[in-house]
């Protein structure tokens, strides 16, 4: 008897925390949002002077910090290529009226940005007019697939 699959059994997708110098610096030189630290005044002294303590610290480790989030980047763009989730839209030409699907993925860059990749799968009745069709998604991915693989081997995810 086969075991039945329970909520508890389904793994969400979670994308990895993505360590980024430039996004750290960001956040401690010009974006500090943590509302303990602040008042009506902003920062007192002590916790400008703990600030820059960080700041010097980020400066001292930014290669390393790079280095880390180049390799977080490889991981989640090869896991993406190999299996992209898939984000499939209706369009309708208004010349023609003819109406067809995209499909569409992100890959993250380096300092938090994304890069849509996107495909085009042909007419919308070659899907029954179904973007949950599993022959749609198994086309999305297959182009999805080459689409990654050509920009990962030209270096358009690089910055």
């Amino acid at each position: 008897m086969a075991k039945q699959i329970t909520k508890k059994d389904v793994i969400k997708s979670k994308t990895p925390t993505i360590v980024s110098y430039e996004t750290l610096y960001e956040e401690f030189e010009h974006g500090l949002k943590f509302k303990p630290a602040l008042s009506d005044k902003g920062l007192s002294r002590p916790l400008i002077e703990e600030r820059h303590r960080i700041l010097s610290v980020l400066n001292k480790h930014k290669d390393a910090l790079s280095e880390i989030e180049d390799a977080i980047l490889d991981l989640i763009q090869k896991s993406i290529r190999m299996n992209p989730p898939v984000y499939i839209a209706k369009t309708k030409d208004p010349k023609t009226e003819k109406v067809y699907f995209n499909a569409k993925t992100f890959i993250p860059l380096k300092g938090g940005k994304k890069k849509e990749v996107k495909v085009y799968l042909g007419s919308a009745a070659l899907y029954d007019n179904d973007t949950k069709s599993p022959v749609a998604k198994a086309k999305a991915i297959e182009k999805l697939q080459k689409a990654i693989a050509d920009k990962l081997s030209k270096g358009e995810f690089k910055n």
